[in-house]
């Protein structure tokens, strides 16, 4: 038995690290490409009456949710947080798909040159650990690492 939980407790930590590391690396990519980040925001019908806001929100979010998935106490929270942000993203995702797959992503990085399907695939998987990981959690009471 003490097998199965430590590989529990691996897989556990290995989501919340791959989380935490797309999140420090997808904000940084926006910070960096913060004006191309901005053109592309306001090129978004509906979100460009936010679009200044969201600029900041969004890496803002990012930021916090990597560092509450490095932090025990706040893990749960953190991966929560994580699989409502990825569904928004992956919804916003399938809409760009169904119209409006001529405007360029806005994510910047090496996630920029990914097709839209190709995004909506990767944005599915990151969904799926955000969500295994919560379930994982709330099942196995995961809650002192």
């Amino acid at each position: 038995m003490q097998t199965l939980k430590s590989y529990t407790t691996s897989i556990y930590l290995g989501i919340c690290l791959a989380l935490s590391l797309l999140w420090m690396y997808a904000a940084t990519a926006k910070i960096l490409e913060f004006d191309q980040f901005k053109i592309q925001m306001s090129q978004v019908s509906f979100l460009k009456p936010m679009a200044d806001i969201l600029v900041w929100f969004i890496p803002l979010l990012e930021y916090f949710l990597a560092a509450l998935l490095l932090v025990s106490k706040t893990r749960r929270l953190a991966l929560m947080g994580s699989a409502v942000l990825m569904s928004v993203f992956t919804v916003y995702i399938g809409g760009m798909i169904s119209f409006s797959p001529e405007l360029p992503c806005s994510c910047g990085g090496i996630i920029n040159h990914l097709t839209w399907q190709q995004h909506l695939i990767f944005n599915l998987f990151f969904t799926g650990l955000a969500y295994w990981g919560c379930y994982r959690f709330k099942h196995f009471k995961i809650n002192n690492i």
